[in-house]
């Protein structure tokens, strides 16, 4: 009889260890460089965060778009606790078969640090294809890719801990926030998208979402079922304006599945296009969000931070907006409102 008491409470001791363990499944978040640290308030319900991406220069260029410099002043009359940006912070790219610029790289880095640093708050990034991508040049075509130097590269800068992912995840009051990396280097066997053909032939890559990446991000979206909203960051979207755009298919596909499943999961943000789309919605301005909700997440694209503007396809007149601009995302218990700003083309100073 003892033996058997015993035994039960060995097996709910360990359940409960397995359990915390699990609620931190995915690796922590760092902040960007320069930003400053996020101490969570776990009581808070009510809180103000930014959203934003796609800032980096046209061409090799080093310094920021003027563009980025205002939205991150003017973001400051929201108070938000944190911002979260969804890549491309860098004109990046190596050409492959040449020596890798890390002089040059590095810069590109240090401007966006800089930069970022005027919202006066932490910022948290999901990496694009520009931090992450080889360009490989040839007669017929130029395609790019993602490289290991590239990743190793935004790992040191970023300042990752040693042997994390690009990916991660950190808690603020009522909520998580989760980065999907969605530029990681797929193995030759993984089944591919044909990729966004844009300016000057260009054939970018649709993506890639590991398996192991997708398997911890399936349990600490299990292990965080108790938080009252999930909010996903990536920089490939799952639910573009233009098809050419999407994440890998396969991946896709299966995160979406995996988001449906979770009904805290309650938006899911994204970039890579230079625009806004709000892709579950029929108007600019999304609708307010309770959780948990049957409906699945909101899928947002913002877009917009810097970078040369994309044009909206014609169907998509009414939930799309190419103009600069970011996301104000107001939490109050259980509810989202989502304000979208949007910037003039073009600011007076830097």
């Amino acid at each position: 009889m003892k033996t058997r008491y015993l035994t039960a409470i060995l097996c709910v001791m360990l359940l409960s260890s397995i359990a915390s363990a699990q609620s931190d499944m995915l690796p922590k978040l760092p902040h960007v460089p320069s930003t400053g640290k996020l101490s969570d308030d776990p009581k808070s319900t009510q809180f103000t965060f930014i959203a934003a991406g796609d800032n980096r220069p046209s061409g090799n260029a080093i310094k920021q778009p003027k563009i980025l410099s205002h939205i991150l002043k003017d973001t400051k009359r929201f108070k938000p606790a944190f911002i979260l940006w969804s890549g491309d912070t860098i004109a990046g790219f190596r050409i492959a078969g040449k020596k890798m610029h890390h002089k040059t790289l590095i810069a590109e880095y240090q401007e966006f640090f800089r930069q970022a640093a005027k919202a006066g708050v932490p910022m948290f990034n999901s990496p694009g294809n520009h931090e992450m991508d080889l360009v490989n040049k040839s007669k017929d075509e130029t395609v790019e890719t993602p490289d290991g130097k590239m990743e190793a590269l935004y790992l040191k800068e970023m300042k990752y801990p040693k042997d994390a992912p690009a990916y991660g995840a950190f808690n603020y009051g009522n909520s998580r926030f989760i980065a999907v990396d969605t530029e990681e280097v797929p193995p030759i066997t993984a089944v591919r998208s044909e990729g966004k053909v844009v300016a000057k032939k260009l054939k970018l890559d649709p993506g890639f979402v590991s398996m192991q990446q997708m398997e911890l991000l399936a349990a600490d979206l299990d292990a965080n079922k108790d938080k009252t909203h999930i909010f996903v960051f990536m920089h490939h979207p799952i639910k573009p304006a233009k098809k050419g755009s999407r994440l890998n298919k396969e991946n896709a596909d299966a995160l979406e599945a995996l988001f449906a499943k979770y009904h805290n999961v309650t938006y899911v943000i994204a970039a890579h296009e230079h625009l806004y789309f709000n892709a579950t919605g029929d108007t600019i301005q999304p609708h307010s969000k309770k959780s948990p909700s049957s409906d699945g997440p909101t899928y947002l694209v913002s877009g917009g931070a810097g970078a040369p503007l994309d044009s909206c396809p014609s169907d998509a007149e009414k939930n799309c907006s190419s103009s600069y601009h970011y996301l104000v995302f107001e939490v109050n218990g259980d509810k989202v409102d989502v304000k979208v700003v949007m910037v003039p083309a073009k600011v007076k100073k830097a």
